[in-house]
């Protein structure tokens, strides 16, 4: 599993299509690429639904699973409780995935940086 992050719109969806197509040149199945998992994890939210057991689904099915998320942390902190809620779900999650993850990688100005 591979784990994607960055500000909006620096370049994480192309970066994660270029891991995608490196996997097929080298003989491998192509990966599948869950986009956007912030706005997943609001979905979940909302939806009532608890988001955690969604991840530990996906990665059993799909060892190989190539995330992108959007780095939520850097900001201001939102009044409204569900907002933080959302932002400390997605962050806790993404630390979740750092800690198994293959390799994770900040997306920056189109620059992709392995963090781990």
């Amino acid at each position: 599993m591979i784990l994607i992050t960055g500000g909006a719109y620096q370049g994480k969806s192309f970066f994660a299509e270029q891991l995608r197509e490196e996997a097929v040149q080298n003989g491998m199945s192509a990966p599948p690429v869950t986009k956007d998992i912030h706005l997943l994890v609001a979905r979940e939210i909302k939806a009532g639904r608890d988001p955690y057991p969604l991840f530990e689904r996906m990665i059993s099915g799909h060892p190989d699973i190539i995330f992108t998320v959007d780095e939520l942390g850097c900001g201001i902190v939102p009044a409204d409780a569900s907002d933080r809620e959302w932002r400390e779900t997605t962050g806790r999650i993404c630390c979740r995935l750092a800690q198994r993850a293959e390799a994770v990688y900040r997306v920056t100005c189109g620059i992709a940086e392995r963090i781990r």
